[in-house]
């Protein structure tokens, strides 16, 4: 799941609605260009138009909201067999221009037959986007002179009141941003496209938005095609944890490997040895960084947390990796410094239009508020002692702290509709295990691609079996390379 950023930086701005309406009996569309000088003014392809859903579902007659929709239309029109729906992720990044991006990748061929469709979802960009900053009343910053316990007590009281307050300015249309409410946008945007059936493509977030879609609407679904896989049992507690159990797994297969050539990184002979020395090696440089010296010559510190960085890189970096840790060791200046984000992944990137109070609001409105914070502050320690190199991987701490909406959970069903699961080897975001529990959940056939980039499946050769599952129907099992390939310019 594509997180955007910590929930601190939530300016009231309520978003675009209008009155009832009907929907449209013919859409208008225009270029997709025209909607900002941010657009690539030389894309001629991207046409654009809106979708109006009621705010809330339940009162169908009330408040609308227009939604920005984009397609590319199939470039093989006489191959067309329908189209398909794309999804970024987050929640809360824009999708607008995903139709346009997946062009310029190795899943451009799905565009030969199929119109590919993008969508702003309710809250973000171009579809009603709004935030809530931070403001006086939420109370100040947690004091950095008490102790960890107390100001994790402040930092919770902080984001309760801030939840509280950015809630209360229009609970019916944040109340209205979960997974459940995004899936059922969905079937309006294809009922106003005039579809019988969808096929849709979606990627971290976009995969739950598919799950609960398919579980919903079924019978309105051809074919759908899910990569770097969510959790089908959510909560932001599993969403802390997983990241941690697949760091750790891939740390030990590092380990292994230190350990195999002891003679050269002189670690220690075993992987437990090597995790021992990697543990006090952090912990000696929380207490001591390293004052160092960049090859540009700047000067920089080099202290546990960029060493717990580096540890979480991919297995194309353990030389780089195991150079790092015997330098820091031996206190020379490291080849790594933890500022390598391409490094660790060459996936999906957030978009400028993401929106972050629709991301907390989908999270929390699907989950609940979150336990007390008192029960908070245990799992969070329970969770440093677990894991001291990888508990960073945690990155939600209490987003939904006093969370005054009711919960919406998911309803996840097994379909008879076509469906493809993809899931990358050693990636942490989203591991690959969450994609083998939704499998077992919802059905499918699950494709494992060797690499370990979070929605990175357009970006490599594998890239093809999305074309053809598009194309064909037909699912793949088993697992396929993971390195980054040129893309396709195939129509």
């Amino acid at each position: 799941m594509k997180k955007l950023a910590p929930l601190l930086a939530v300016a009231v701005a309520l978003p675009a609605l209008v009155a009832a309406t009907p929907a449209p009996a013919a859409l208008s569309w225009f270029p997709c260009r025209t909607l900002s000088q941010e657009w690539d003014q030389h894309d001629t392809r991207s046409e654009c138009t809106r979708v109006s859903v009621p705010v809330d579902y339940a009162h169908p007659d009330g408040r609308h909201l227009d939604l920005m929709v984009s397609r590319i239309k199939a470039t093989s029109p006489e191959k067309r067999q329908g189209t398909i729906v794309v999804n970024p992720g987050g929640p809360g990044n824009s999708g607008l221009s995903l139709p346009l991006t997946l062009s310029q990748t190795t899943v451009a061929g799905m565009n030969a037959d199929h119109d590919v469709v993008g969508f702003d979802p309710r809250g973000v960009g171009f579809s009603g986007g709004v935030e809530c900053d931070r403001a006086p009343e939420d109370g100040p910053d947690p004091d950095p002179h008490a102790s960890p316990a107390e100001q994790y007590r402040q930092g919770y009281e902080q984001t309760a009141k801030q939840n509280a307050r950015c809630t209360s300015y229009d609970p019916e249309f944040v109340a209205n941003l979960s997974t459940d409410v995004v899936a059922r946008d969905l079937d309006q945007i294809r009922i106003a496209l005039g579809e019988p059936k969808i096929s849709y493509y979606g990627v971290s977030w976009g995969t739950a938005l598919g799950a609960v879609y398919r579980s919903r609407y079924d019978s309105h679904v051809d074919r759908m095609l899910l990569d770097s896989v969510m959790p089908p049992d959510f909560s932001l507690r599993t969403m802390n944890d997983g990241p941690i159990r697949a760091a750790e797994a891939n740390f030990d297969r590092f380990a292994g490997w230190l350990a195999a050539r002891d003679g050269q990184y002189h670690l220690g002979t075993s992987a437990a040895q090597v995790r021992a020395a990697a543990t006090a090696l952090a912990a000696r440089l929380d207490a001591h960084p390293l004052q160092i010296t960049t090859p540009d010559g700047k000067p920089a510190t080099f202290a546990g947390a960029n060493l717990r960085t580096v540890l979480t890189y991919q297995q194309a970096h353990w030389p780089a990796m195991a150079d790092t840790l015997t330098a820091a060791r031996d206190g020379n200046p490291p080849p790594l410094l933890g500022d390598e984000p391409e490094y660790s992944s060459f996936g999906l990137r957030g978009t400028p239009y993401a929106g972050l109070l629709m991301q907390v609001s989908v999270l929390c409105n699907d989950q609940g508020a979150d336990p007390g914070e008192a029960r908070m502050w245990r799992a969070d320690q329970e969770r440093k002692a677990a894991s001291p190199l990888f508990n960073g991987q945690a990155g939600y701490a209490h987003w939904c702290a006093g969370w005054p909406l009711p919960k919406q959970p998911w309803h996840l069903t097994r379909g008879t509709s076509a469906l493809q699961l993809v899931g990358h080897r050693t990636e942490l975001t989203t591991p690959l295990f969450w994609a083998q529990e939704m499998h077992r959940r919802i059905g499918g056939d699950l494709l494992t691609v060797d690499n370990g980039a979070h929605g990175s499946l357009d970006l490599v050769a594998c890239g093809a079996k999305a074309v053809e599952f598009f194309s064909t129907g037909r699912t793949a099992t088993g697992s396929c390379p993971g390195e980054p390939a040129v893309p396709s310019t195939t129509d």
